[in-house]
């Protein structure tokens, strides 16, 4: 019996690429959904569609959509989702090479999941302490973040293993 790595018996480096290689995708086929979600939202938000539609919650998702709070610091919200999800897809997706540990890409993408995932926790919390509407889309939107933080943070994790 050798320690060579095979096809049946990978290397723990290799096993550990395996995994990064996996977060990394799942990561960008959410964050694209996140981007397409996103885009919706902002569709509605500026006015280039009439109304969202909105499983479960009746008008929710165009009250929540058009009020005060869709806003933040004067940027709506679904354009730093759309900017958001897809800066964390691009980062997903760059290809680093194995001795390339020290780069901070998959530390900005734990940041960027971590960040997106306190804001929707956030943003939920609007939704029903002040607005007293639930959107949809925005809880979509949420749940798409809570997602990607823990993938990202693990590939970081494993980046930042010697």
């Amino acid at each position: 019996m050798t320690n060579d790595p095979s096809p049946l018996h990978p290397s723990g480096d290799e096993r550990s690429a395996t995994r990064s290689r996996t977060n990394r995708l799942a990561i960008a086929g959410l964050s694209g959904l996140g981007v397409l979600d996103s885009l919706y939202m902002l569709a509605y938000h500026e006015g280039i569609i009439d109304s969202l539609i909105c499983p479960f919650f009746g008008e929710g998702c165009n009250i929540v959509g058009r009020s005060r709070h869709a806003k933040h610091f004067g940027v709506p919200n679904a354009l730093a989702g759309v900017v958001g999800y897809a800066l964390m897809s691009v980062l997903a997706l760059r290809h680093r090479r194995n001795n390339d540990r020290q780069s901070l890409e998959p530390l900005t993408l734990a940041a960027l999941g971590l960040s997106a995932a306190v804001a929707g926790a956030y943003l939920t919390w609007e939704q029903k302490s002040k607005v007293h509407a639930w959107c949809f889309w925005c809880l979509l939107s949420t749940a798409i973040s809570f997602s990607i933080a823990p993938l990202a943070i693990a590939d970081a994790r494993n980046a930042l293993r010697p």
